[in-house]
């Protein structure tokens, strides 16, 4: 969350290219009615993450070189890691975002 939510944007050491596109970002995915508005938001680039990350998905910061990591998660929070994500976007409303890194370092 520290990493993410802007209420903790004094903290950040991103650059302000990034801070302004993590703020944008985040807006959109509260504003998400589901995982679906996230998924068809074209500058996202959404997509899943593989190897020992595989139950994670990303989406860009912008052309920053940064991105954001989350699980799907359903209505008890519990992550979701099994199944057709992209067939369940439209009933999934919650994600938890577990990093925001530069992808490049």
């Amino acid at each position: 969350e520290k990493q993410f939510s802007s209420k903790y944007k004094k903290n950040w050491r991103y650059p302000e290219q990034v801070k302004r596109k993590l703020e944008a970002a985040e807006n959109i995915i509260i504003n998400a009615v589901s995982l679906m508005d996230i998924a068809n938001f074209p500058p996202f680039h959404f997509e899943r993450l593989k190897g020992t990350r595989k139950n994670e998905w990303s989406i860009r910061v912008g052309n920053t070189g940064y991105r954001v990591t989350m699980i799907p998660c359903n209505d008890d929070e519990e992550e979701i890691v099994e199944g057709d994500i992209l067939a369940k976007c439209r009933i999934i409303k919650i994600v938890k975002i577990t990093e925001v890194s530069n992808h490049y370092e």
